[in-house]
């Protein structure tokens, strides 16, 4: 005979899997998304060329790809929304 609480275990572990399955094909619409229309999913300051005066952030325009790769790592800033907010909450606590 199988134990209830065999088929439980079993049932749970099936259900972590469907669920992570889930997520990776989440994931992977996303980024198919982003494939097929990057304009929808990149606004134009995304690469936006700035430079930084008395702590004030002025956009000097659109960068060419040759200056980003040619930037050293001190002129190159990653700013994202998702990690600004997460900083809000962290130092709120």
């Amino acid at each position: 005979m199988v134990d209830r609480q065999n088929i439980k275990h079993i049932l749970l572990k099936a259900c972590g899997d469907v669920r992570l399955r889930a997520a990776a094909a989440g994931m992977m619409a996303l980024a198919w998304w982003g494939l097929l229309y990057p304009e929808l999913c990149f606004t134009d300051s995304t690469c936006a060329q700035v430079t930084v005066a008395d702590g004030q952030e002025l956009a000097v325009g659109q960068a060419d790809y040759r200056d980003i790769l040619d930037a050293t790592g001190d002129e190159i800033v990653v700013k994202s929304r998702l990690l600004e907010w997460l900083e809000e909450k962290a130092g709120k606590k």
